[in-house]
């Protein structure tokens, strides 16, 4: 018998007719491991970072037992042979050939494997320990012979992910179990960091060429960096200014504080949310502008505009779409933007065979080259979409646009050139960013009035997001299903990770990641 009843536990029965709980069985398996996944741009103190949180996660403040940093250049200073002297840039070059040779998210298998032999080891050696203690009890003729999951308090911080492939498949395996932390330092400390390793090297393409190489197998740092839970900006050399930043994310994430958000966590929550509203068959984008007080004056999104005012959206019940005249709903879904990328791209290639530059038989590879291989491929001009940051500025001057002045604009992409020149006039103090777009001309075509550089408040300023990620915002901000309190006194809570899951499906995910190793001889040295 079974019974869901409101207030009432499930219970169900074995094989011999003993009621058990499901539910308290269910609850067993839900683990306080966690896992933290550091990813930022060459330079940034990532290293010091993941030390911060081991310090403070083993501190009496969150009583964990044991946390394990898994340096991901060591793995590839392993597998690729190379010497712990090596450079940075051989360090880039053997982590690009481990992926060409065996795929994008290799890194982050070898991390999947150390993470699963470790827990192995140690639920061997608890369950080997419960059989000495009552070896009456795990005979085999017990119906309490079967051995539970061992709640480890345990935490893996992999240091650090370089490619989306890595993050896509440690979310895969771990699900809410898995933090991803971006730490983000401002370029000149970066530089100031690398000059004393690198001793006058190529420090600026170095870095260039971590954010974003061009070959798929390459290190996509600019990718994997917005998909972050947490934003973790650490501005200043000082140990106590990074792990008063670490411990705000640890009490979030352990939720052993009431906590808020910031103004810009919500501003920035309100411009992702306002993006959902888009239908553009490009990118969503969304932008919200607030005063220094957290007021939201206005939000905005990227979609196609209306005759009249506005753009068009979703009205009533969302089932008459006739007169819905945006792009998916055209023609079969074709973008414009691309149609005349596509346009001009043959355009170029037919003139250039016309004058001989360029053979005839080869008009297909000139036309693909220029598609996928040159600015082109970062043009927006021909979009018919209104831009979010626009929307959200049409809106604001519609409701009040004096507020306007000295706002903050905070948007989910990178401004364009075009967004950022207007955003300029219309006297918007400072920009905040959550992706980047990186072929953005802003600063180098209005060096006069932006700038990234924080300090310098003589320009606008266009910063990256600090703080929790909107994806994580409810998870975070949302009170414990239990309350706040009981009579009449707040609850102090254990460090409980907010989004604790259960551990029956991971494991058998991590055995089919180490058993793809072993097939291919990558996992020998280790023995379960």
């Amino acid at each position: 018998m079974s019974s869901s009843e409101p207030g009432l536990k499930v219970v169900s029965s074995d094989s011999k007719g003993k009621a058990f709980d499901d539910i308290a069985a269910i609850d067993n398996t839900l683990t306080p491991q966690i896992v933290i996944a550091l990813c930022g741009p060459l330079g940034t103190p990532l290293h010091e970072v993941a030390e911060s949180f081991r310090a403070l996660l083993l501190s009496t403040d969150y009583g964990y037992e044991h946390v394990d940093i898994i340096k991901l250049s060591s793995e590839i200073r392993e597998k690729g042979g190379l010497d712990k002297n090596c450079s940075i840039k051989e360090l880039i070059e053997k982590g690009n050939e481990l992926r060409k040779q065996h795929g994008n998210a290799i890194l982050a298998k070898l991390a999947i494997k150390k993470i699963s032999l470790a827990r192995e080891r140690e639920q061997k050696k608890a369950a080997d320990a419960r059989v000495a203690e009552q070896p009456d009890l795990f005979s085999g003729e017990s119906d309490e012979a079967h051995i539970p999951n061992v709640r480890l308090r345990w935490c893996h911080i992999i240091d650090s992910i370089k490619h989306v492939d890595e993050l896509h498949l440690l979310r895969s395996i771990y699900g809410d179990m898995l933090y991803v932390i971006g730490v983000y330092s401002p370029i000149e400390l970066r530089v100031s960091r690398l000059e004393e390793v690198l001793k006058g090297g190529a420090i600026h393409e170095l870095i260039d060429r971590d954010s974003g190489e061009e070959i798929d197998h390459g290190q996509r740092v600019e990718d994997t960096f917005p998909q972050s839970d947490f934003f973790l900006r650490v501005e200043k050399i000082t140990d106590s200014h990074r792990r008063s930043r670490v411990k705000r994310f640890l009490d979030l994430m352990l939720g052993t504080v009431i906590a808020t958000p910031t103004v810009n966590e919500r501003a920035m929550y309100a411009a992702y949310s306002a993006a959902r509203n888009s239908a553009c068959l490009s990118r969503q984008v969304g932008a919200s502008i607030a005063n220094d007080n957290g007021e939201i004056l206005s939000i905005g999104w990227n979609d196609v505009p209306k005759a009249f005012g506005g753009l068009y959206q979703t009205e009533g019940d969302g089932l008459n779409s006739d007169e819905d005249r945006r792009c998916w709903n055209m023609r079969g879904g074709i973008c414009s933007n691309d149609q005349e990328k596509k346009a001009i791209s043959n355009f170029i290639v037919e003139k250039l065979v016309d004058a001989g530059v360029v053979p005839k038989d080869k008009s297909d590879i000139a036309v693909d080259v220029i598609r996928k291989k040159t600015q082109l491929k970062s043009l927006i001009e021909f979009s018919r979409a209104v831009h979010a940051e626009m929307h959200a500025l049409l809106n604001a001057g519609a409701a009040d646009g004096g507020k306007v002045q000295g706002s903050s604009l905070f948007v989910t992409t990178y401004p364009c050139h075009s967004c950022a020149r207007h955003l300029v006039a219309a006297g918007v103090k400072e920009v905040i960013f959550l992706e980047p777009y990186r072929k953005s001309l802003a600063t180098k075509l209005h060096q006069d009035a932006i700038t990234e550089n924080e300090a310098d408040a003589t320009k606008v300023r266009i910063l990256p997001f600090d703080g929790v990620a909107p994806s994580r915002y409810l998870k975070f901000f949302s009170a414990h299903p239990a309350g706040r309190k009981t009579d009449g006194k707040m609850i102090i809570r254990e460090a409980e990770p907010v989004t604790r899951i259960s551990m029956e499906a991971v494991s058998t995910l991590e055995g089919l990641v180490v058993k793809g190793l072993e097939s291919a001889a990558l996992a020998e040295g280790e023995r379960r």
